[in-house]
């Protein structure tokens, strides 16, 4: 059984539009914090690391920090390294659904309505509503997310708030 719902035909509200953006610019962020993150964990410079980095899949980004972390860091700061790796993959799939879901406008200005199609091995569909709040409440998790990544960075000595880009190689400390 299906249930009906009521969708305005035309664009989102600019409340949805708004909470969508903050999702796509948060991402963003985070995407450099952890690009960074790889740049000093392999001893390069950043700015150069970029024409890299930019090549690979987030996955494979943060994967490639993990493998590093434990390979390069005390094993107390490669497990808090691992951890937010995890974190930013669990927000990866949420910002996914969000920046790729083809959006409908529902009846209340605050509601959007998600249309989500698959068809890897079986044909599915579905139409789940999520609000503005909601939305923004995941681009607030994600800015948490790059703050405490750029913390312990910081702490281990991989970032430095006062040349962030900084051309000499950071090392880390155990």
């Amino acid at each position: 059984m299906t249930t009906k719902r009521i969708v305005h035909a035309g664009p989102l509200s600019a409340k949805l539009y708004c909470a969508i953006g903050i999702v796509s610019v948060s991402w963003a962020h985070l995407e450099e914090i952890i690009t960074l993150c790889l740049s000093r964990l392999l001893g390069a410079d950043h700015i150069e690391f970029l024409t890299v980095g930019a090549q690979m899949p987030i996955k494979s980004r943060l994967d490639s920090i993990k493998a590093l972390a434990s390979y390069k860091l005390s094993p107390q700061a490669a497990t808090r390294i691992n951890t937010l790796c995890d974190e930013a993959v669990q927000l990866s799939r949420e910002r996914n659904k969000i920046l790729h879901g083809a959006w409908l406008q529902g009846e209340d200005p605050d509601i959007g309505i998600r249309l989500t199609y698959r068809a890897h091995g079986k044909i599915s569909a579905d139409a789940p509503t999520i609000s503005a709040q909601e939305i923004t409440m995941i681009g607030e998790r994600i800015n948490i997310l790059a703050s405490e990544c750029t913390a312990v960075l910081t702490q281990l000595g991989l970032y430095d708030p006062q040349d962030p880009f900084n051309k000499r190689a950071l090392q880390p400390t155990k």
